[in-house]
């Protein structure tokens, strides 16, 4: 996440910490929560750390407490999650505004890089998140990448005057279907002394996840924009397929959950899992962070979760390649993961 998110979140935590106090929450207590998530501006964020602090600290709720909060939080993460892209721009620019945190330091310059929109097609491992707090949105890239390639091919087009023309999907409020929006920005992306301020590719002569994130930002108002979201709208911005999510929570059932899990990531499904936005259970998953989930599997007996880092890097376990891929048990992905979220195109 970025650095935006990672003030608002340790606000929002210590909010939610102070209300611990006395070791127990009222329902006057969980009626001022939902009261100060209603007033914030990124509403994806607070719903998520609500979430994670009723599941966390859930005896010390009054009953009637915890079923409000539970029954707030279920409320926002569906109404988001039917919503795909219907607050972008208009018109939107071909060159979108930096982030805050970039234009402060005066170092990071747009500027063209030469290469080629796909060297070896639209690959699950080619797109690595940046300094901007969209892992939501490089996760459900690379996981439509995986299973749908063919989508992102088919949604970009190289002009002539070296610009690029992105088509997403949006389904405004009320609408039945998604209809499709096209963006066009130029070929210069954003440096930093010569290294890429946001998203990059694993082959350094690959434009695509850079264009798609560039397209993205530009749609919906500038990179700062773009920060935090659910990847369940951002799936159905690149796919035009109605997304849907489940909790993952203390009360989630192993069984129901691998089978869950089974369904969605079968037949082409897009999937992906974001963390516990505190205290994950296994060393190495990033708090509050969007993981595009590859699939399970069983071996030796043991149920086995696929996912991959969209930073590119850092997982847990030692298999000595460091490119965010990795498997964890499944007891391990229900304490260390709050909600999957997917399409099926």
């Amino acid at each position: 996440m970025g650095s935006k998110i990672d003030k608002e979140g340790a606000r929002y935590r210590a909010r939610l910490d102070k209300t611990l106090t006395d070791n127990k929450v009222t329902l006057k207590e969980a009626s001022a929560l939902i009261k100060d998530a209603k007033n914030g501006h990124f509403t994806e964020v607070e719903a998520h750390y609500l979430s994670g602090f009723v599941d966390r600290k859930k005896r010390s709720f009054d009953p009637a407490a915890r079923e409000k909060l539970v029954a707030f939080v279920a409320g926002e993460m569906e109404a988001l999650a039917i919503i795909a892209g219907d607050t972008g721009l208009k018109a939107p620019p071909k060159q979108p505004k930096l982030t805050e945190d970039s234009q402060k330091t005066g170092l990071v310059t747009w500027d063209a890089k030469p290469g080629e929109l796909s060297v070896d097609g639209f690959g699950m491992d080619d797109a690595m998140q940046g300094q901007v707090g969209d892992c939501y949105f490089i996760a459900a890239l690379a996981s439509v990448a995986r299973t749908h390639p063919e989508l992102l091919a088919n949604a970009v087009k190289t002009n002539r005057d070296g610009t690029y023309t992105v088509t997403f999907f949006e389904r405004p409020k009320g609408a039945a279907k998604p209809s499709p929006i096209s963006v066009t920005v130029d070929g210069s992306f954003a440096n930093r002394h010569g290294r890429l301020e946001y998203a990059s590719a694993r082959e350094t002569k690959e434009l695509w996840p850079m264009i798609f994130e560039k397209a993205y930002a530009s749609w919906k108002g500038g990179f700062d924009a773009i920060e935090a979201g659910m990847s369940a709208t951002a799936l159905e911005a690149l796919t035009g397929a109605k997304p849907d999510f489940f909790a993952v929570t203390s009360d989630s059932k192993p069984s129901e959950l691998w089978a869950g899990l089974k369904q969605v990531t079968a037949g082409g499904g897009c999937v992906v899992a974001l963390s516990k936005p505190w205290d994950p259970s296994e060393q190495g998953v990033v708090a509050d962070h969007a993981y595009t989930l590859l699939g399970v599997e069983e071996k030796n007996g043991q149920k086995l979760v696929q996912l991959r880092n969209p930073w590119g890097e850092r997982e847990p376990g030692h298999d000595g390649r460091d490119d965010g891929i990795f498997s964890m048990p499944l007891e391990k992905f229900m304490t260390s993961f709050a909600t999957v979220e997917f399409a099926k195109p």
